[in-house]
This record gives C-alpha cells, sequence and structure tokens, in this order.
C-alpha cells in the first residue's frame, strides 16, 4: 500500500502566498540554472471532444526531490457547467520508486506560479525607480498578476487596457493599487514602466514604436504556437530574457522572429551568472511560457505546508 496525500484546489489557495510563490520561483529558477532540474517537452494536443486542447507539462527537480507532471488544459464551455475553462491537476511521484506521492489541485496553482514568475522578472529586470505598472488583459488570471507584481517595486498607480472596456473597468476596481482604464494599448505602453500581458493573443497588441524607453514587459500569454501579443519588431530591438529557450522559440512571443542567440535565461540573472537591465533605457522583455517545473515546486510546498498545519487527506493506493 502506498499513501497519497491529496491536497484541494481551494486549501492551496489558502496555504500558498503571493510572496511564497515568489519565493519559490526564485529559488526553482536557480535550481535550473545550476542545472540541477530539468524541464521535459510539453505535450499538447486537441482530443475532439469538447473543443477542449489537453497538455502534459512535466520535469525533475534533483535539488528539491521533485518528479511529476501536471496535466489538463483548456475547456471552452466549461462556464455552462459552473466551471472555469482551465483545468488542471499536478501528480508528483517518489523519484526513486516511481509510486505516486500526492495529487494536488492546480488551478490556483497555476495562477499562482505564472504571476510569480512574472513578479521575478520584474524584480531581476525592471528599474528601480518603476512608478507605473501596467496590464494588458483583464481575464482570470489579471488580478493575480497585479497581486504578485505589486509588491515588487513602488509602484503608485496601475494601467489596464482589454478588448472589453467593462472587464478593465471591473479589474480596475479591484486593483491592490489605484487603476485608470486607458482607451488604446499604444498609449498604455507609452505611459508605463512596467507593462504585464496576459490574454490569448494571436495578433500583436500594441506598436513596437509605441513602447516607453527603459520599459519592462512581462509577456506571459503566449504559451502555444499560433499565440503573439508583443510585435515581431520588438523582439529586434529589445533585450530578451525567457524562462525556456526551447519553449521560448516554439511555444512563446519569439516564435515570432528572435535569434536563440539574442535570449537570456531568467534563472541565470537570479543566480548571477548573467546580466539582466545594463541601461534605463534598455526595453527588456520576459518571454514567460510557463514549465510544469513551476507546477511541480508550487504543489510540493502545497503538499509540505498542508503537513505542517495538519491539512490535506491520505488515500491508500
Amino acid at each position: 500500500m502506498t499513501s497519497v496525500t491529496v491536497v484541494s484546489d481551494a486549501l492551496c489557495g489558502d496555504l500558498i502566498s503571493p510572496a511564497d510563490a515568489l519565493a519559490a520561483m526564485r529559488e526553482l529558477f536557480i535550481d535550473l540554472s545550476d542545472q540541477a532540474a530539468d524541464n521535459f517537452p510539453v505535450v499538447r494536443e486537441r482530443p475532439g471532444i469538447a473543443d477542449c486542447v489537453y497538455g502534459v507539462k512535466s520535469g525533475v527537480n534533483r535539488a528539491r526531490d521533485l518528479l511529476g507532471l501536471k496535466v489538463g488544459g483548456y475547456w471552452p464551455g466549461n462556464p455552462q457547467h459552473d466551471l472555469a475553462r482551465h483545468q488542471s491537476t499536478v501528480l508528483l511521484t517518489d523519484p526513486t520508486t516511481g509510486r505516486p506521492r500526492a495529487l494536488v489541485g492546480a488551478n490556483l496553482i497555476t495562477a499562482l506560479r505564472t504571476a510569480a514568475s512574472c513578479a521575478l522578472s520584474i524584480d531581476l529586470l525592471a528599474r528601480e525607480d518603476a512608478r507605473t505598472l501596467a496590464i494588458i488583459g483583464a481575464g482570470g488570471q489579471a488580478l493575480w498578476h497585479l497581486q504578485a507584481a505589486a509588491p515588487v517595486r513602488d509602484f503608485d498607480k496601475v494601467l489596464i487596457w482589454n478588448r472589453s472596456p467593462d472587464a478593465a473597468r471591473a479589474l480596475a476596481a479591484r486593483s491592490p493599487l489605484p487603476a485608470t482604464v486607458c482607451a488604446s494599448a499604444n498609449a498604455l505602453v507609452g505611459q508605463a514602466d512596467v507593462v504585464i500581458t496576459i490574454t490569448g493573443a494571436t495578433q500583436p497588441l500594441f506598436d513596437a514604436d509605441a513602447v516607453a524607453p527603459g520599459a519592462h514587459l512581462a509577456c506571459m500569454g503566449s504559451d502555444t504556437k499560433g499565440k503573439q501579443e508583443a510585435p515581431s519588431a520588438l523582439l529586434a530591438s529589445a533585450r530578451l530574457f525567457v524562462d525556456s529557450v526551447a519553449q521560448a522559440l516554439t511555444l512563446g512571443e519569439c516564435q515570432h522572429g528572435a535569434r536563440e542567440e539574442a535570449l537570456t535565461f531568467l534563472g541565470d540573472v537570479a543566480a548571477g551568472r548573467a546580466t539582466g537591465r545594463v541601461a534605463d533605457d534598455d526595453i527588456t522583455l520576459f518571454d514567460g511560457t510557463g514549465l510544469g517545473l513551476q507546477d511541480l515546486a508550487l504543489a510540493g510546498l502545497a503538499v509540505r505546508l498542508a503537513a505542517a498545519q495538519g491539512h490535506g487527506a491520505l488515500v491508500e493506493l
């Protein structure tokens, strides 16, 4: 018999704070830079059921005794069933024996780890005097990103643009900082010190020459072939940083013309092996495609916190 810990999605939200998630992402990116962890290739398919997109993200972190995978994807019709469109679950296995160790709900983990890696890029790459935070996109992950990013610099205001002005206004009402809805994406990027994009766009959302000098952009929405948030011209002029060179070139913003030799792994900056921002007028861009290892890191944290606090359930298999 094997004891498997089960941690629900809701419990993960109670256990893990944005600060915890940011610390875990910093630790993970340094582990990757140290070559103590490996992210495995993404599997993403269309099963032909419910028009869903189904995928598997997996990896191993030898420094943290983590081996496992996240399964799930996108079900566009889920609101009809009072469910979120994105659904995912993490399975952690014992690295030595392969036996299951934990099953962790990963909807909130996905939001937490994506927002935390965005915040890490801001911490490592944005100007120290950055004051205006901006976000393009007002979907389910937008508020998570604002909450994670707000403490990283002394931001004093938020700018928001979304194709639906009503959604933008709703996000502004929940923003952790005073927020203004912009009339256009170009107007937003022209005023912002830090720009987060978190959309499902397949065409650029703004013009390259509209971006303010010295801005940092965290492009978090492109995780599939064909997606694009930033203009290709910006890839040629900005300093580019990635969570995975392989994924960025095939699934992220960098699929749209970036040169591999121009990409810097964000973990190398976190570990002090690579330079981040060089000059105040640099435009830096982080291409966050999402790693299975990020999900494993927070799932492992959730299991440890649940055990320490007497939460979670044990199931015998």
